[in-house]
């Protein structure tokens, strides 16, 4: 009998893999670019004079820190990038890989960084000094606009009894930021002889291919949320989303709720106002572009630019969606 638990992978060690020079390929209507994850700490160094001059907008050039190399926020916001520079005539945007969103807050916030992206939540709690930025309050970050969101994944062995969040008392569960985070947490309950799990919770950024081809093979099962236990949690923090994941992963083969969190882009107040209002002009006008080339804007329009706001907006962003006429 087929087991309904979820294998932790005795026949993968993703260390092999990533010592094998493991990549991501980004394709640009006139570059490609082939980045080997295992070179993230040589890059690291070899990006930190350029990133120093992009953080302030040295040479016009801004920077963007997002998160690892593998992550889908930084392949977002290379195409983000892209279309950008595109048509700027005035300055360039660089995006860059960082250690995510809590240290992308204090990266704007000291001057380190001119964009920065993270969760709703996150970046709440980086300004007000709340959480885990107690007494800390990054109060010089301001909301530029949101563009994506992240997905909280509850899933299990397609084969298992589970149906429900009360289902999953007295199971085992794994909980991760992300899916490297959930394949982390497979691993460490290997090594102390926990071989299966029954669930994992795992928050992880739009769009993920890994678990496009989960669904598109039919090797888990999501476990949704009911609609009153998400405006439970609506109460306790009004940035939470209910979203059906079905929206996002059509071959999924019924709806299921899940909560999302959006996925602000934040500035230093000092950036200049009209690079700002020039990029979002420039991404808002040509967003049908964008969504063709990277499936994590989808839905995205100025009418959503204002998702997630919890911090004041950036002088330049107040003035586009004025114009708009976005309402906070």
């Amino acid at each position: 009998m087929a087991s309904s638990r979820l294998s932790t992978g005795h026949h993968t060690n993703y260390l092999d893999l990533l010592s094998q020079g493991l990549s991501i390929k980004v394709e640009f209507p006139n570059q490609t670019a082939v980045i080997p994850i295992k070179k993230n700490l040589l890059l690291g160094f070899l990006l930190l004079p350029f990133c120093a001059a992009a953080a302030s907008g040295a040479d016009n050039r801004y920077s963007i820190h997002t998160s690892g190399l593998n992550s889908s926020v930084y392949v977002n916001m290379l195409y983000f990038a892209n279309l950008v520079n595109q048509y700027a005539t005035d300055f360039t945007l660089v995006t860059l890989p960082s250690e995510g969103g809590p240290s992308n807050m204090i990266s704007v916030n000291d001057g380190h960084a001119s964009f920065g992206t993270s969760t709703a939540e996150s970046v709440k709690e980086a300004y007000d000094g709340t959480g885990e930025f107690e007494g800390r309050a990054q109060r010089r970050i301001r909301h530029v606009a949101s563009f994506g969101f992240s997905l909280m994944f509850i899933y299990a062995h397609p084969d298992s009894n589970i149906q429900s969040i009360t289902d999953l008392k007295g199971r085992k569960i794994v909980y991760g930021g992300g899916t490297g985070s959930a394949l982390l947490g497979k691993q460490i309950l290997d090594v102390y002889g926990i071989t299966e799990i029954d669930a994992v919770f795992s928050i992880a950024r739009l769009p993920v291919p890994a678990y496009s081809e989960m669904v598109k093979r039919q090797t888990l099962k999501i476990i949704p949320l009911d609609s009153a236990r998400i405006q439970e949690l609506q109460k306790r923090s009004p940035l939470y989303l209910d979203v059906d994941i079905k929206t996002y992963y059509p071959e999924y083969p019924r709806s299921a709720r899940a909560v999302g969190l959006p996925g602000p882009l934040i500035a230093r107040d000092d950036v200049s106002p009209n690079v700002v209002y020039q990029m979002l002009k420039i991404i808002y006008s040509r967003m049908a572009e964008l969504q063709k080339m990277n499936d994590g804007f989808r839905g995205e329009s100025p009418a959503t630019g204002l998702r997630g706001l919890a911090i004041p907006l950036h002088t330049g962003a107040e003035k586009f969606f004025t114009e708009f006429g976005a309402t906070k």
